[in-house]
Order: C-alpha cells, then structure tokens, then sequence
C-alpha cells in the first residue's frame, strides 16, 4: 500500500499534537489548544487512542462526560482486521454538541483523561471528521458526501489505520478509491452502512447508567417482563442476562401482580432462567397450583440454594430437595397442612446439611421425625402454632441434637409448658430462646410454681436473646433467675406478661425489671410494654444500661415523659424509643430529647403515635438527628392493662331488642320464597351449578 507524502504529513502532524496535548504544560508557558481546525470548522469530533483493551462505550462515556453533553461516541475495536491474529489498535470518536466542551476535555490534565491506568491520546479529529456549522448555525451531524465516495472499513484497515477511520470522510485518496471499486457494490454499501450507523448511533440509557444504577432499576420491573423484553436488541439482552445471572433472591409472591395462578410449569421456566445463581427461594404466591413435581423442579435448577421457604403448599413429598440442593442450610414450611413427620425425617438424616428447621401453623407435626435421626449440622429449631406437637418426644429427641443453639417453641399446646424445664436442662449452650404466647385461661388461674421453670434458667449462662412476651407463666421470680443466670444477654422481649390487672399474680413488675437492668449490662434491645405493674420507676431502671440501642414500652398508661427521658440522657447508644399508646408522655420528652442530642450528637427515632404529645398537634423543638414520628401508632389496643371489652357489657343486652320486636320478619328478612332454590334444581347439574354437591344435600 502506498501514501501520498500529504497523507503522512497529516498522520504526523496529529500523532505530534496528541504527544503535546498530554503535557501539563510547555516550557515557555501554558499550551494553547486550538478552537477550530486549519480550515475553520468548530472542533467537535476528538480523536482517542491508546485505549486499554476490552474498552467499553459507558467507560468511555464516563471519561469524557464530565466536560459537557456527548453527542456521540463511537468505539473501534481490533476485531475487523484483515489478519485475526494482529488485531488493529483500538480507537474511537467522541463527539460533543458544543465547541466549548470539546475544547474543556482537550485542555483537562492528562490524569482526569485515564481509563484503567492508561493515560488516553486525545486530539482533534481530522477537519473532513468534523460535523460542518451552516452560516445559520445549524449543525449538520450526518456524513457528508455520497456513501459511494466513502471508504470501506475493509480499505480503511488496508490503507492505514488512523487515516480512514471515520466513514463521514469526504475526501479519499486515490488508491483507496480504486481498491473500493475492486469490491462488489453490494458488499460495499452493506459495510458501509453498518459503520455509519454505528457511528450515528447516540448513547442510550445503557451508556449512562452504571450496572449499579441499572440492577436497582430492574428490581422494580416484573421477572416475565424482563425476559420478554429481551428482543429488544443485543446489548438489552446482554444486559437482561447480566441482570439475571446476578439475582440471588427470589420470591413466587412478586407475581401477585399476575393474575394467573403459579403452577409448577411456570415455576420450571423461570428456575430454568434464575435458579443456577439463586441462594434464597421463598415459594410465596397466594394463588399457587404447583404439585408434587416442585421439589424435583427446585432440587433440578437450584444447585446453590441455602434458604428454602415454603406457604401454604400441599405436598407431601421433599426427599428431592435434599439430593439436588447440596448446599441448604435452612428450611421453612408455613401453612403447609399436609406437610408430616414423614415428610421431614429424610431432611434432617444423619448426613443432612439442614442447620435451621422451622415449621409454623401445621396441625400433624409431632417431632417424631426428629428422634433418632442425629443431624450434625441442625442448630435452629423452631416451632410456631403447631397444635399437635408432643412435648414428650420432643424431650427424647433434644438428646440427639448436640449443636442446638437456637429454640423457638412459641403458641404450642398448654401442656408443653411441664416438659420445657426437662428440655432446657438438656441445652446449656442456649443462645436464643424464645417461649412466647402462653395465655391459655385454664393453667392460668390454676396454682402453677414456676420453680422447676426457674433451675432449668439457672443453667442458660450463654443465653443471648430472650423472648417471653404474652407469657402468663413470667414472674419477677423468674426475671430475677434471668438476672442473675444470664449475664450475656443482649436481647429481652417481656412485653404483654400478665398484662390483665385480674389475673390471680401481676406478673412482671418494677421489681423484675430493675433485676434485669441491674444485672444484664450487655442488654441492647428491651420491650417492656402492656405490662399492668409497670411504672416510672422500672423504666427509669434501664438508664443504667450502657449499651442500650432500643427501649420499647407501648401502651403503658402509667408511664411518663421523666423517665424516658433520662434514659435518653444516660444511654449515649440509644436509637429507637417507642412509646406509642402511653398516655402520660407529653411534649416534653422531645425537649429532653433535643438536649441530650446536643450533648451527645446521634441519630435518635420517638415514636410518639397515641401519647399527649401527638394529641396537641403542635410544632416540637427540631434537631437535625432527630426523628419524631407521631403517625405511625404500633400499639395494640386489646393489649393495654386497661383495656374493656365492651361486647359483653351490661349494656349490650338489649342490642338485638329492636330485631326480636318486629311482628312480621318477612319485612325483616324478605319472602320466604327467595330465601329456597328454585325448582329447577332438583337435578343435579342446576345444583352443581350453584357449588353443592348432589350427595350432600339433604331434602327435608
């Protein structure tokens, strides 16, 4: 291939300016960028090279896009070259809209100009590359000239790889020409179409968002309509697939929006596309039809699973979750009505690598899938509204569960409170207990001694989190054995104990929670609230806590704003105070509030939804770290001390006089003719029609 001398005049001439473009400065004073080429065309277009390999248009785009608004940026990569073993450099065009910004990225220092620790050659492009201004100042973005006098991508690789580089040259050296008239015509427009268009191409939404911006975006957009949209183009697909081998979570309820019913089938298709990097899988949606078949769908397409949770699923059968899923290690099955022990004794086998179980609102779960089965790894059992489970073979089963750290035995039947003392004598390494909901009417007015509860606490010395809440069976008796056995104890939930003033004992009082606090100095997190017995003092109690982050005392009629308020002045780690339903607590807690902050600055949240303080609806002293929330009331009202049902009053009683003193209940209830079917369904398919079934009516 040969050059006119003029052709390599102009290659020097750039590669001299691109050399002198990255220095700082010259010797004799600052360097001067030109504003317009030789032949007084605006400089818009800017030549880059240097660029590291793999170069994508969005790092580009973030290069340059600080300087003003980008018009286009084209990028050349080294894969079109006649030889596929010596790829040419790459090099691409960016263009921006104004002159000025042009001119701000040509006179920016060398290190703003860098792109994975290569500092990039910038330069003008040649004038033939410049967009032309008209007189009126209208911008002419397209190429110049006839497709036919441009060149080639194939002759611009032949001729020299800066010289042709753009496809809007207007003006081609004879030897290209001729080497583009050895070509077919046909040939020749296709390349040279498909490099203008790239060339024209503006960024999109995809060159200016980062992937961050763009996964945050697609959370929001339905899974099915992320995979539809996927014949979009080329680079959306990509970026589609990118999103979806990225997706470690996934819930069936995000489909809710969907009115079809969730069946296995649909399931498969979407495991297919996400399962392979899926970790979470919660099988939620309220309308699901899947059958037996979805365990050996999830066991199939997720490989990496760890957390599986199931809703209300009637299936019997998950042995092929544990073949397929090597890697679970925790299992929740909620509502599952026919969900048995023999459905879980090959989950929790001897070689099983399950270390959290929990199964809530089942009614044929007995704990008998536990006995014998000796799982190394199960640390987390939980159960939660499970009527038919037996505390007798629970107690058998807990010899065979050495590394159980956590247990959650919460709304299980009256009689498991006798066998809890029996089990935890066996757990010493107790880390989490949770023994919540035990209002059961009958044991609580019975004479019940909570001695034998109290020497089984005395050997929970690793116990960290506590939650006793709606337990009738807690005393200060026994938050004084938990005072006193439990010093590593962060966590402690004593809400709704007892919090009915005619209950035969009052349950937790000042007494018990000045035992805590006094004692467990670890504490972080307290709930104190419905609690009949409470008062000032016993809150004022946790003031001594130095750790304490959350302090929880809803609907304590009987609490003011002086206690709370040292606490917030003593307890500098103190975030969350929620008082919601609490009567007592007037404005001037968010004083006291405001000068703690300005004492000890930290971000601090009162919810104050309920109190006389939301009541007066006025403007509270502000601070910049504090949050008062009076809108959002979490108090329950059934649960406060003085709470009356008013249903079974007195005066109830004659709430259904009015009805009982109609003569004619026909004006009442309607004719007695509309209230029968009609005859026409005394054959079975009219009755069908109506949802009843033939065998189960009866004719009076």
């Amino acid at each position: 291939m040969y050059f006119d001398e003029e052709d390599i005049l102009h290659v020097v001439r750039r590669e001299l300016f691109t050399l002198r473009s990255n220095l700082e400065a010259t010797p004799y004073g600052l360097r001067s960028v030109p504003t317009h080429t030789e032949d007084g065309i605006p400089i818009r277009k800017l030549y880059v090279s240097n660029l590291p390999p793999k170069t994508t248009r969005a790092e580009l785009f973030g290069v340059f896009a600080p300087y003003g608004f980008i018009k286009s940026c084209w990028l050349r990569k080294g894969d079109k070259g006649s030889s596929k073993n010596s790829p040419i450099p790459t090099y691409a065009f960016v263009t921006f809209s104004n002159p000025a910004d042009a001119h701000k990225a040509l006179q920016a220092p060398s290190h703003e100009k860098n792109l994975r620790g290569r500092n990039l050659r910038i330069s003008p492009a040649d004038s033939w590359h410049q967009p032309v201004e008209d007189a009126d100042g209208r911008v002419r973005w397209k190429p110049r000239g006839p497709k036919s006098d441009r060149p080639t991508s194939r002759d611009s690789n032949n001729s020299h790889s800066e010289e042709a580089v753009d496809t809007n040259s207007s003006e081609v050296p004879q030897e290209t020409t001729e080497i583009v008239a050895e070509t077919s015509t046909s040939e020749t427009e296709i390349e040279t179409v498909q490099e203008t268009a790239e060339e024209e191409q503006g960024y999109n939404i995809l060159d200016i968002l980062n992937r961050d911006c763009l996964t945050h975006i697609l959370t929001y957009i339905p899974l099915r309509d992320l995979i539809i949209s996927e014949r979009v183009s080329k680079a959306w697909q990509s970026m589609v697939q990118e999103y979806l081998a990225g997706i470690r979570v996934f819930k069936t309820s995000w489909w809710q929006h969907v009115p079809e019913t969730l069946t296995t089938a649909v399931l498969r298709r979407v495991l297919q596309r996400v399962g392979g990097s899926l970790t979470r899988l919660h099988i939620d949606h309220p309308w699901s039809a899947l059958n037996d078949r979805t365990a050996h769908t999830v066991g199939k397409f997720c490989p990496d699973l760890e957390e599986f949770k199931v809703v209300g699923m009637h299936t019997k059968n998950w042995n092929p979750l544990i073949y397929g899923c090597k890697q679970l290690r925790s299992l929740s099955f909620v509502s599952c009505n026919k969900l048995t022990d023999s459905s879980l004794v090959h989950l929790v086998k001897s070689d099983s690598c399950i270390e959290s179980l929990m199964v809530a609102n089942n009614t044929h779960v007995t704990g008998l899938f536990l006995t014998g089965s000796n799982p190394p790894k199960l640390n987390s059992l939980s159960f939660y509204n499970c009527y038919n489970l037996q505390g007798t073979v629970l107690c058998a089963a807990i010899d065979t569960l050495p590394n159980l750290t956590t247990l959650k035995l919460d709304v299980c039947p009256a009689t498991m409170w006798k066998i809890i003392p029996l089990i935890l004598q066996k757990l010493p390494q107790l880390e989490d207990l949770s023994l919540s909901e035990y209002t059961s009417v009958e044991i609580s007015f019975a004479t019940q001694s909570n001695e034998a509860f109290c020497e089984s606490l005395a050997t929970l010395t690793e116990l960290k989190t506590l939650n006793l809440s709606r337990n009738i069976h807690i005393t200060n008796d026994v938050m004084k054995q938990v005072a006193q056995s439990c010093p590593k104890l962060e966590s402690l939930n004593i809400s709704s104990c007892n919090s009915r003033k005619q209950f035969p004992h009052t349950g937790v009082s000042d007494e018990g929670v000045m035992a805590i606090c006094g004692s467990c100095m670890c504490l972080r997190r307290l709930d104190v609230s419905y609690l009949a017995a409470l008062s000032d003092d016993g809150v004022c109690a946790a003031h001594v806590l130095p750790h304490l982050t959350e302090l929880t005392a809803r609907g304590n009629p009987a609490l003011t704003a002086e206690s709370v308020a040292r606490c917030i002045a003593s307890c500098h780690f103190l975030k969350e105070v929620d008082v919601c339903g609490c009567d007592g607590v007037s404005e001037a807690l968010v004083e006291a509030a405001r000068r703690a902050l300005e004492r000890r600055p930290r971000a601090l949240v009162l919810r104050l939804a309920g109190t006389a303080a939301a009541a007066l609806q006025s403007e509270f002293p502000t601070h910049k770290m504090l949050t008062v929330n009076v809108v959002d009331d979490r108090s329950n009202p059934n649960l406060r001390p003085d709470f009356v049902d008013r249903i079974f009053e007195d005066s109830s009683d004659d709430s259904l006089d009015e009805l009982y003193d109609h003569d004619d209940f026909d004006d009442f209830f309607g004719q007695d003719d509309e209230l029968f079917l009609d005859d026409e369904l005394d054959d079975y398919e009219a009755i069908y029609a109506y949802g009843l079934h033939a065998p189960g009516v009866i004719l009076l």
